[in-house]
């Protein structure tokens, strides 16, 4: 009965993992990164992830910006008609 109830907490970590690698393409790798993240050992990451939403906004800023100063051109650049 030891062995029914290891086998069956085995079953119930493990699981979930095995589905994801044999589910989704490129399954093993977000498996494995889930298992980190969820262990802890990504928190290294969190650096890097505020540098990039502070990346993302200030991209985000410039381009209102300039979207903001950029006017039409008055007139055409090509001609109405073409002397052949």
């Amino acid at each position: 009965m030891d062995r029914l109830h290891a086998l069956s907490r085995l079953a119930q970590k493990v699981g979930p993992y095995l589905l994801l690698e044999m589910i989704l393409p490129g399954g093993t790798l977000i498996a494995l990164l889930l298992y980190l993240h969820q262990q802890g050992h990504l928190s290294f990451l969190q650096d890097a992830r505020r540098l990039a939403d502070d990346v993302a906004q200030r991209i985000g800023h410039d381009l209102e910006r300039a979207s903001l100063t950029w006017e039409r051109p008055q007139r055409s650049m090509w001609p109405v008609t073409m002397n052949h």
